[in-house]
């Protein structure tokens, strides 16, 4: 309720709509972190520990559970709603983070709440290929402290850092059933059960394996087979940062050494301090982003926790008004460094340049005629997000939430106006992107392909070092 209340204030005072929520026209300049009138600038940062969420009004920037493609709210091109054309939908290229889970870091000191996650369970089993064989009894996942190991955190509680969370299994489910409401029953693209021609990715880890299962079956809630969700060998994966590439770490060092990020850190000078003392978080992981500040307490409010005391004095709390400005700087270095640092290319190319050159090849195929797939679904993080989200020139990039989606639809008409029979659209959240380029709404799918190839490095050994 607390979060629903921040919301309604903000949009009030802001005159947004929910699509305005993910463009704040600031977010370019330091002001956006310091203005503490801005709040979370409409956006939603609570959800209860049960789900599904759903941010209201529906469309709004929720961090807890972004919004996607939902029949309610879908709208097919303008172009096919005022008869300018005759089109379907032939392809879909799907991409999205993984639902909400707990924090990826806990605080140096401990924390002062306890974390449990009794009520989801991490399988863990292997088994043969074929149906014949032996097969493993169903296992999971039990996480206990025991009190004999002396390097028990501070942290009570049966979670792991970071784990999906029953409210984003929950969430999974509806993000699969709205995305069969709009791309299957409404578009029938998506089949009735899966076949050769849909394809299916994860990155290597247990949170995008576990969104992917909650996802699907959401869509087919009546399956009864097992899938394949495709992985690379994580040492060259092109998801996550799998591959070594150490003009990665170069890249970041120089864009961190700007004068525009040592402004934000003169502007965040004050709240960091007073974070670390009060948290026990003094270490450079802390100081240096608020990485680590934010995903603390994005954890503990996704899923229906307070934000944090100190543990030597319980009276002492981080505020909603300071997790505010935490949030509005996360927004600021994630919008930094896919959009405004001054090497923005390079690191989208050493990054993840190579994972564009795939979504490419896929689009050209379904240009060319030769597409084997009707509809790709892609499970991984918000460092994957970013980037792409980068590459297609969002006007402005606020983090990419839990279950953030970037949905490619290709479009083929029969009246190929211009030489063009495919066209493309893009949604980021279930709405078409606000970019640089012009809204990515309707246009030639050879467009969307010349926009995201430069992103694409020529020569990933060499660029890399």
């Amino acid at each position: 309720m607390r979060g629903l209340v921040l919301l309604s204030v903000a949009t009030s005072v802001l005159g947004q709509t929910p699509g305005d929520t993910f463009y704040p026209p600031t977010l370019n300049d330091t002001s956006y972190i310091s203005n503490s009138s801005i709040g979370t600038y409409g956006g939603i940062y609570e959800a209860p520990t049960e789900g599904p969420t759903g941010g209201s009004p529906y469309g709004t920037y929720d961090y807890c559970s972004m919004p996607h493609p939902r029949s309610e709210e879908y709208e097919l091109p303008e172009a096919l709603i005022n008869g300018s054309t005759k089109g379907k939908l032939v392809y879909l290229e799907y991409l999205q983070r993984h639902q909400r889970r707990t924090p990826y870091n806990i605080l140096p000191g401990g924390e002062n709440q306890a974390y449990h996650c009794d009520d989801v369970r991490p399988y863990l089993y292997a088994g043969p290929s074929s149906t014949s064989g032996i097969q493993p009894i169903t296992m999971y996942a039990q996480t206990y402290q025991d009190p004999t190991n002396p390097f028990t955190p501070n942290v009570n509680g049966t979670c792991q850092y970071p784990q999906i969370t029953i409210g984003g299994v929950q969430d999974g489910y509806q993000h699969g059933k709205d995305l069969w409401g709009v791309y299957g029953k409404k578009l029938g693209l998506i089949p009735e059960n899966p076949n050769s021609r849909v394809w299916f990715r994860s990155s290597e880890s247990a949170l995008t394996q576990a969104s992917a299962g909650a996802v699907l079956r959401g869509l087919w809630p009546d399956y009864k087979g097992a899938l394949p969700l495709h992985q690379m060998a994580s040492s060259v994966d092109t998801v996550n940062e799998g591959y070594s590439c150490p003009a990665v770490s170069s890249t970041l060092s120089n864009l961190q050494s700007t004068t525009q990020w040592k402004e934000h850190l003169a502007v965040t000078e004050e709240l960091r301090s007073k974070l670390g003392a009060m948290l026990g978080a003094t270490e450079s992981s802390w100081q240096n982003t608020f990485d680590h500040f934010s995903d603390n307490f994005q954890g503990r409010l996704c899923n229906g926790y307070d934000l944090p005391c100190s543990l030597s004095n319980s009276s002492a709390c981080v505020t909603m008004q300071m997790a505010e400005e935490a949030f509005r700087a996360g927004d600021w270095e994630w919008n930094y460094y896919w959009r405004t640092n001054p090497d923005v290319v390079k690191y989208i190319q050493v990054v993840e340049g190579l994972f564009i050159g795939e979504i490419i090849s896929r689009l050209q195929a379904v240009l060319d005629g030769e597409s084997s797939l009707d509809y790709s679904h892609v499970f991984v993080h918000d460092g994957d997000i970013g980037p792409i989200l980068g590459a297609l020139g969002i006007e402005t990039l606020r983090w990419p939430a839990m279950a953030s989606n970037i949905a490619f639809e290709v479009w083929e008409t029969k009246d190929e106006k211009d030489g063009n029979s495919f066209y493309a659209r893009v949604l980021y959240s279930g709405h078409p992107i606000r970019s640089i380029h012009g809204l990515l709404d309707w246009f030639p799918l050879s467009g969307l392909i010349d926009i995201m190839r430069p992103y694409v490095p020529e020569d990933i050994i060499s660029l890399c070092g």
